[in-house]
């Protein structure tokens, strides 16, 4: 069974306090009544030299000593009887228990095996002056301490002091005792119970602390108020907690960073096969044109000089067509997986998009398509120029691509609300599926197969504008109008 450190602090005091006290009462039995007996012998021999010293200061007048007598053994509660050589009393004390019992030779000693049958001169010896013994008188049914001695005239003295009190004294002393010890417990579990609360609350405190520090709560801490052990404790849980919070922190942070190791080495891993799937598929169609046509040539299945320019011709066009895929594959890809970084930049977006539009003039002209851009409204906008040329051209390529109808192009660059700067490149000709809006902007995706080949399309231009639009965080969309598509994408308007 469990037990509180208040119920053993409590035991270990009343243990303590009850241990003392039974010593107590045990050296009170046992030792106490020899101790009186050594004291009262000691006592009783000082006053056999005190009556041999009043006999040698004064005459051996008995009445002149009586007086002296009488001091003597009323401040020490002895009794006196002095006796001459041939047994005839000089004095005796008034009580009534040194009646003579039978004859003056008897008295006081009759009746105790000590001294029965025994001449007390016989006892008695130069160098042994007194005899002291303990003996019971049956007829007073008491305990005495009887002195026998020689007085230095050649008298003899009788010395006797009642010892009944000393037992009664012991009994009152050990009935004192039991109500002390009784007393002591009560206050003795009162003070266990206030020092062991000044013991274990702290106690408390630092094992609730350590508590919350097996469930990685560290925001608490010990309040130490003592320089003792326990302060010491507290300090060292402060220390711990406090080391164990950096450990653990440090450990989050690396778990993070091998959280983002492991991301980055998975997507590695992914983008490398969705690249090596990617481009497997891609250039399946350009590989086996490309090796149909160069075995024309070796097979000379051509002989006109002309056909042969025809067969050179298409599979240069087709090795371009592979080597741009591949390059635009691999763009695609870093930039889907956070390869590249952006390299944000403020610059004038009118006068990028004019840069574009002249650039591709001639071939706007071969194609006999008619191009409106007002460029007098310039607006300062923070992106990556260079990704922003991308998807600038790859906007006005897929223009090109799908033009019908009036065969213009119109691009227009305006302001938005929430500081946004929109550019607009509309062509003319068909709507886009409604089903087919969402689905332009996934890789390879062309929505008329026949055409994309003969029109020179990857089907990555606008999932490269996709990743190139997500990375900058702001939108893009495509738009079907009125006889015509509008593509468009925002920036974010520079601060001044």
């Amino acid at each position: 069974m469990r037990m509180s450190l208040n119920t053993k602090l409590f035991l270990i005091f009343a243990l303590l306090v009850s241990s003392i006290a039974g010593l107590i009462l045990l050296f009170n039995s046992t030792l106490l009544e020899g101790f009186y007996l050594r004291k009262k012998e000691k006592n009783i021999i000082n006053f056999y030299n005190g009556i041999n010293e009043l006999y040698t200061s004064n005459d051996d007048s008995i009445e002149a000593l009586t007086a002296q007598f009488e001091k003597l053994e009323t401040n020490r509660s002895i009794d006196l009887v002095i006796k001459n050589s041939d047994g005839s009393n000089i004095y005796v004390t008034s009580k009534d228990y040194s009646i003579d019992y039978s004859n003056n030779k008897k008295v006081f000693w009759m009746n105790r095996p000590s001294f029965e049958n025994e001449k007390v001169e016989n006892m008695l010896t130069d160098d042994n002056q007194y005899i002291v013994r303990r003996y019971h008188d049956n007829f007073l049914n008491s305990d005495f301490l009887l002195l026998v001695g020689k007085l230095e005239n050649g008298n003899f003295i009788y010395l006797r002091s009642p010892l009944e009190f000393v037992k009664e004294s012991i009994n009152i002393s050990n009935s004192f005792l039991l109500i002390v010890i009784v007393i002591l417990l009560f206050c003795s579990g009162i003070l266990s119970y206030f020092i062991s609360r000044s013991f274990t609350h702290p106690i408390r405190e630092l094992n609730e602390m350590t508590k919350r520090m097996s469930n990685l709560d560290f925001s608490e801490k010990y309040k130490v108020t003592t320089n003792d052990e326990i302060g010491m404790l507290g300090n060292s849980i402060n220390s711990l907690s406090e080391s164990l919070e950096n450990k653990i922190q440090e450990l989050k942070e690396a778990n993070i960073e091998l959280e983002k190791d492991i991301e980055e080495t998975s997507k590695i891993s992914e983008m490398r096969s969705q690249f090596i799937s990617d481009v497997s598929h891609e250039l399946k169609t350009p590989i086996a044109l490309i090796q149909g046509y160069a075995e024309g040539l070796v097979d000379n299945v051509v002989t006109d000089e002309e056909d042969r320019k025809y067969y050179i011709d298409v599979i240069l066009d087709e090795a371009n067509k592979m080597s741009e895929l591949t390059r635009g594959l691999l763009d695609l890809t870093n930039l889907e997986y956070g390869k590249n970084e952006l390299h944000l930049e403020k610059f004038d977006i009118t006068n990028l998009v004019s840069s574009i539009t002249k650039k591709n003039e001639l071939l706007l002209n071969e194609k006999n398509i008619s191009l409106e851009f007002d460029n007098s409204k310039h607006f300062e906008v923070l992106g990556d120029m260079f990704r922003i040329e991308q998807v600038v051209t790859n906007y006005l390529n897929n223009a090109v691509k799908n033009i019908d109808g009036e065969r213009k192009i119109k691009i227009l660059v305006e302001e938005r609300e929430n500081n946004l700067v929109r550019v607009n490149v509309t062509n003319s000709g068909k709507n886009i599926d409604i089903e087919d809006l969402s689905r332009i902007w996934v890789r390879f995706y062309k929505v008329d197969n026949s055409r994309t080949r003969s029109a020179g399309g990857s089907g990555i231009g606008l999932s490269l504008v996709r990743a190139i639009m997500t990375q900058h965080g702001t939108g893009y969309g495509v738009n079907n109008i009125k006889d015509g598509v509008n593509f468009w994408f925002e920036l974010k308007k520079s601060a001044a």
